[in-house]
């Protein structure tokens, strides 16, 4: 039987759609949050949402996957984090399925994200921040006067606020609601059809506000079949502000987090609570992310401030610029980003200040602008705010400017950011695309090396799946899940292979035994990792295991798939 590391504290997340942009930022949140010194292992159980009244396969399968909470009941866990959406309405349809979960782990610090639940620590967005400066502008500065909303599911906490807030805002502004400026939709990218039924009873709509991110995603499409541009013939702005906003044609302005994430909240809220100190449910701030979709500027530069060159006005112009990096300022390369902003862009701007710069400085500087870049800067912004923002601060720049020699230096300094964020970013793209092909072929060659369906040939061929750190732990016998009944977890698991840094191991018998309870903590998962996350390994009605991968975007979003191909070949070597 194996020894479990007893240094450090276990949080788990429970979270549900890992794949969506929101469920995927909320878990980088947490992880980012976490710091080496902290001694923290970050393991996440994904979970499906599933109200457990549908008789059709879907409802089979999500049941059967979400087994994967047995684990957080058994397992040792120092504290829970856990993102379900409104707890207390959706038990109202679910036979109380959540609420008994939370009864069960109610011995367990835990802190709640985006819940409802009165009697638990909580952590929500102060969603009418981020509304109200969106509405005000729409009303006060475009004069715009018809604005509508594709909303979300009524049993969503959020979603319910955020109608509230919206209606409330109209009324503050002084213009008009009826509720066929209303359309629900079920929160996610499908929601073509809720548009549609929108638009055709709002054919003078001049902007539109949505639930979140994926929405507005899904009215992108419905608005663009029906020849709409989007930033000129109706605005639209969303919430979260995920990634998605700032890749969408053209980038979506989006409400998202201030000064802090929901994730890194939760994470100080729960270890409050792990050391006995008092924690009270609490709400992140919330402010509009200008971008393409509604041409809103959180911040106007300054001639004044611009010529006086002091810190405060650098440092703010960083935020303006890079506004991703203080919701995540543990996701670094051993860069300060911000104080490597902070010495270029001083040093230009007392250049134009004093009309002088010489070649050593100018040489040294390009050198500064290129490890910018190289360090990752464009992970906290997009292209197309960068860029403008560049030209709106050079232009200022150069109508100051009284020195030509300075100011033809200055000008090729900030040509080359443009082009270094153009570059970086145009690489990250490719490399996403090339990661993305590469992971389908993995995938395949796996499965082509496991036809002789053997359970050892699976174990062998585990590397072909391209995970660089992963645990493959298997029942000694798979469990078969009743359908409406507790499914019950064996004491021990088999740990059968693992991948360590790239390398494949292959655990001999007698070294495989571990206690399920003592999973979480195993000493074989590497403590260079963020995190994990976890997939049941499942097929048909059958429980084979467990998944544990390195947490990365690309497990996010391809680890079910991976499980599922395990399930299936270990399916195929019982026949």
């Amino acid at each position: 039987m194996e020894n479990i590391r007893k240094t450090e504290k276990v949080i788990c997340m429970i979270l549900e759609d890992i794949n969506s942009d929101f469920s995927k930022e909320l878990v980088k949140s947490v992880a980012n949050a976490i710091s080496e010194k902290k001694q923290i292992r970050l393991v996440v159980l994904p979970v499906k949402y599933d109200y457990g009244i549908e008789d059709n396969s879907l409802h089979k399968y999500r049941e059967i996957y979400n087994n994967i909470l047995r684990f957080s009941e058994i397992c040792s866990i120092d504290g829970l984090i856990i993102h379900l959406g409104s707890v207390s309405e959706r038990d109202k349809d679910s036979h109380g399925i959540v609420d008994e979960l939370l009864e069960r782990l109610a011995d367990i610090p835990k802190v709640l994200v985006a819940s409802d639940l009165k009697d638990a620590v909580t952590v929500n967005y102060n969603n009418e921040n981020g509304i109200r400066e969106a509405i005000e502008f729409i009303a006060n500065i475009e004069g715009l006067t018809k604005i509508c909303m594709l909303g979300g599911r009524d049993d969503n906490k959020d979603a319910r606020d955020r109608k509230e807030i919206f209606i409330k805002c109209l009324h503050d502004y002084r213009l008009e609601y009826s509720e066929d400026q209303f359309e629900n939709t079920d929160m996610s990218e499908d929601s073509f059809a809720a548009a549609e039924r929108l638009l055709d009873r709002n054919p003078n709509v001049q902007a539109i506000f949505c639930i979140n991110d994926a929405v507005a995603k899904g009215l992108y499409t419905t608005l663009k079949a029906r020849g709409k541009i989007i930033g000129r013939d109706i605005m639209v702005f969303g919430f979260d502000n995920t990634r998605m906003s700032s890749d969408l044609d053209p980038p979506l302005s989006s409400v998202g987090a201030d000064s802090s994430s929901l994730g890194g909240r939760a994470l100080e809220l729960l270890l409050s609570i792990i050391n006995g100190e008092e924690a009270r449910s609490d709400t992140v701030p919330t402010r509009l992310y200008g971008r393409a979709s509604m041409p809103y500027e959180t911040y106007e530069y300054n001639p004044i401030e611009l010529s006086k060159a002091e810190p405060a006005f650098i440092y703010k112009m960083f935020n303006d610029c890079f506004y991703r990096y203080k919701l995540e300022s543990i996701d670094r390369e051993n860069v300060d980003l911000k104080r490597l902003f902070f010495e270029f862009m001083s040093k230009m701007l007392t250049a134009c200040k004093h009309s002088y710069m010489d070649v050593e400085t100018f040489g040294k500087l390009n050198m500064m602008i290129d490890k910018f870049f190289e360090k990752g800067a464009m992970r906290y912004t997009d292209s197309t705010k960068l860029t403008t923002s560049i030209e709106k601060i050079q232009n200022i720049m150069n109508k100051n400017a009284r020195s030509l020699a300075a100011t033809v230096f200055i000008n090729r300094l900030f040509a080359r950011m443009k082009d270094r964020a153009i570059v970086n970013q145009s690489k990250e793209l490719i490399s996403h695309e090339r990661k993305t092909n590469r992971v389908r072929q993995q995938i395949k060659e796996f499965i082509v090396s496991c036809m002789d369906k053997t359970g050892c040939s699976m174990y062998r061929n585990f590397d072909k799946l391209g995970l660089d750190n992963a645990l493959l732990f298997i029942f000694e016998k798979p469990i078969v899940h009743d359908l409406g009944e507790e499914t019950l977890l064996p004491k021990n698991i088999l740990l059968k292979c693992m991948m360590h840094m790239g390398d494949l191991y292959l655990m001999p018998e007698e070294r495989q035994k571990f206690r399920v309870e003592d999973i979480f903590g195993c000493n074989k998962l590497t403590m260079k990792c963020n995190g994990f996350v976890s997939f049941p390994v499942i097929c048909g009605r059958r429980l084979f295991g467990l998944l544990m991968c390195e947490l990365t975007d690309d497990i996010c979003e391809n680890g079910e798939f991976i499980a599922m191909e395990l399930g299936r070949s270990l399916a195929l070597s019982e026949q």
